[in-house]
């Protein structure tokens, strides 16, 4: 316990005792009107409510101005400002109302440490006395604790409960316990008990029985109550007994900063910058070059506190950034790397010359590849998400890739990675048909607290925490569970996510590709089939009418199972009926059903349209592989083929003419199943055959072999090869 020298009548508070350094204030006088809307709400509250329960950003800084006379207001022209903690903005209101004191419990020293707000005399309630001279004795006796009580909880709680009943019933003027980790008092998923029990049991009865302070309230004013102030990150965290419904406490949420405060955070950075430039160099910073620089920084600390917009100026500092660049700081702050990737001449050349480099990885898509390209370099001018007023930390990039299967959807992302990140990057990859199940969610995230595996936190979360700067591949993404959107949602708005233990992590340097086969998949031609047979039904049928065999009649109105069957039904021989989407159909009939079953699927199978508008134009249909791009497919995987002969055998392979042909007419015969039936007829035709040939008879080092022709059919291939050194 440790309370200043104003328990004795000298008038004088001590040094160190005044965080603020305020001069003492007319009593009673409420906050300033501009005032952020939680600080007058607080301000309201204290002539009303004996106890507040502050919750939110409350561990954040405040950018407010320093007024003895008022206590805090907002942010005015030609006033400066002062961070405040949410104590600081306590004892300022506190202050201004015509406290006498202040306690708080620190947790530091295992100690309530109480200081005074007013010159006039004022004498502490008995209980801090006590407990202060108790204090002072055990420091001069030894450590500063009593030895029976060093780390005894139940004791500090007690104590805690001592002082609140001491603090609320005293008398006057008006005294503030502030306690600030509530959440330590006990666990939100279970009973507390003991002196905890006790605790909540007697601040839950002292919220109904207390009273105003004595006195007349002076100059009209109200007088207020001795409050405690309860401090909590997450009301949820609360313990289970503590009084959340009680009509004696005030629920005061403490806001994200809102843009206008972001950017009067971003201006004290940029004029503390501009000072010390000032003296270091002599060169000033002209007012619309600060302006331009605040609101730069303001755009691109979405989602950070005043705090850390403050910190952001110390990084810019510390890394010599000039003011032009402190969107750069804020993205350094957040996602903890030096290298930006999209700044550098190599990316921007790669995204420049795009079209060629993509389509040398992704052969038969050039409708594809030039969309693709068309988004990234919007990613790389820095104008992602600009045509509205969402969050500037969207992730970089977002594709969208639906098509049949063996088209070249994984390869496309493959090199996006590489185009962006260099010829050795991969996509972080999540085959989604994986998360099918609903707490597949947690696997993505991390299990919440209490429950198994939730230290080893989340697949998707760990990975961006570990990459922060990845391409992130989605994989059949309509195989998902539809629980599993909702992060999605977030990620794609806010460029954000919670982890199952709290830690926030940032998508914003990522780039998402999610691929599917969304009109070729026969769970959402159903989808479309059945809505198109609910509109089509008689009106009165599965309502309790009696439109048919199958509506329900004679015996539940239909109200039963059996008229959603006869819809089940009618969906299923729509779905029948419509034709399959074949390589044979026009390419713009394929995008147009493509771009169909994927406003389908989020409309009507999962019911997020809000997740399809996010998308926007980032959805990129591919088609079918034609006969015209089996040659090119079938080079590249016969060049790779040659490759790891090469590699492993230290041979060189090539193949005829003659054997080439066979291979292409075998490969346009599997073309049905897209560049992957390719591939398959070149493992059939050539591979598999060759692994029989070299295995019996290993190849020299330096030897040249070359594959005359391929004869036979199915699984039934044979080589004619000639082999020389």
């Amino acid at each position: 316990m440790a309370v200043d020298d104003s328990v004795t009548t000298d008038g004088a508070a001590p040094d160190g005792a005044d965080p603020l350094r305020k001069a003492a204030a007319p009593p009673r006088q409420p906050a300033a009107p501009l005032a952020p809307a939680w600080i007058r709400e607080l301000d309201m509250a204290l002539a009303v409510y004996p106890q507040v329960l502050l919750t939110g950003n409350v561990r954040d800084q405040f950018l407010l101005p320093e007024d003895g006379e008022r206590g805090v207001a907002a942010p005015e022209p030609g006033r400066p400002l002062t961070p405040y903690s949410l104590e600081e903005v306590i004892e300022s209101v506190c202050r201004a109302r015509g406290y006498g004191a202040l306690a708080r419990q620190d947790n530091v020293i295992d100690r309530v440490v109480a200081w005074r707000l007013t010159p006039d005399l004022f004498a502490f309630p008995p209980a801090l006395r006590r407990m202060a001279e108790e204090d002072a004795r055990a420091e001069q006796e030894g450590d500063g604790h009593d030895p029976d009580e060093d780390d005894d909880v139940e004791a500090g709680t007690a104590r805690l409960r001592e002082i609140i009943i001491g603090a609320v019933r005293h008398r006057g003027p008006a005294i503030g316990l502030i306690v600030p980790y509530t959440d330590r008092l006990g666990s939100s998923r279970g009973p507390v008990a003991g002196e905890a029990a006790r605790l909540l049991a007697t601040v839950e009865e002292l919220g109904h029985t207390a009273r105003p302070v004595a006195g007349d309230g002076g100059s009209g004013g109200i007088t207020p109550y001795n409050t405690i102030f309860w401090i909590v990150e997450k009301q949820e965290d609360l313990p289970l007994e503590f009084a959340i419904g009680s009509r004696a406490l005030r629920v005061i949420s403490v806001p994200e900063p809102p843009h206008d405060q972001r950017h009067a955070a971003g201006r004290y950075v940029v004029d503390t910058l501009a000072r010390r430039q000032a003296r270091e160099s002599g060169e000033q910073v002209p007012e619309e070059a600060r302006g331009r620089s605040a609101e730069a920084l303001a755009k691109s600390s979405y989602g950070l506190g005043v705090g850390e917009i403050l910190a952001v100026g110390r990084m810019a500092a510390d890394r010599q950034l000039p003011l032009g660049r402190l969107d750069e700081a804020a993205r350094l702050y957040r996602v903890g790397v030096l290298d930006n990737p999209w700044a550098t001449r190599a990316v921007r050349e790669n995204i420049l010359n795009g079209e060629a480099y993509l389509n040398a990885h992704v052969i038969g898509q050039p409708h594809a590849v030039r969309r693709t390209v068309e988004i990234f370099m919007r990613s790389a001018a820095g104008l992602t998400g600009a045509q509205s007023a969402s969050s500037p930390s969207r992730p970089r990039g977002t594709l969208f890739l639906s098509g049949p299967t063996g088209v070249g959807k994984t390869e496309l992302a493959k090199g996006v990675a590489k185009m962006i990140l260099g010829d050795d990057a991969r996509p972080i990859r999540f085959d989604m048909s994986e998360f099918a199940e609903e707490h597949a969610r947690d696997r993505l995230i991390g299990a919440p607290p209490g429950f198994v595996g939730h230290s080893a936190g989340g697949e998707l979360t760990n990975a961006v925490r570990a990459h922060p700067m990845s391409v992130l591949l989605f994989d059949e993404i309509d195989k998902a569970h539809p629980r599993l959107f909702d992060l999605f949602l977030q990620i794609l708005e806010d460029g954000r996510l919670t982890d199952g233990q709290g830690a926030t992590v940032h998508f914003t340097e990522c780039v998402l590709i999610f691929t599917s086969n969304l009109g070729i998949s026969a769970q959402v031609r159903r989808s479309a089939a059945r809505r198109g047979a609910a509109d089509a039904e008689p009106a009165g049928e599965g309502e309790g009418g009696t439109g048919g065999p199958d509506s329900g009649a004679g015996g539940d109105g239909g109200s039963g199972g059996s008229g959603e069957e006869a819809r089940e039904r009618a969906a299923r021989e729509q779905a029948r009926q419509q034709p399959r989407l074949t390589r044979h159909d026009k390419p713009e009939a394929v995008r147009e059903a493509l771009r169909s079953a994927f406003d389908t699927f989020f409309n009507e199978h999962i019911g997020r349209p809000e997740l399809r508008n996010r998308f926007g134009d980032s959805f990129v249909p591919m088609d079918f592989i034609q006969p015209v791009s089996v040659p090119l497919i079938l080079n590249k995987s016969l060049d790779s083929v040659a490759g790891r002969v090469r590699e492993v055998h230290d041979a060189e392979l090539t193949i005829s003419d003659e054997a080439w042909e066979v291979l292409r007419v075998e490969a346009a015969g599997r073309l049905d199943h897209g560049g992957r039936g390719v591939v398959t007829a070149v493992e059939s035709a050539l591979v598999n055959p060759l692994s029989r040939e070299l295995f019996h008879q290993p190849p020299r080092a330096g030897e040249h072999i070359e594959v005359e022709a391929v004869e036979g059919e199915g699984d039934a291939y044979a080589l004619t090869m000639r082999r020389w050194m």
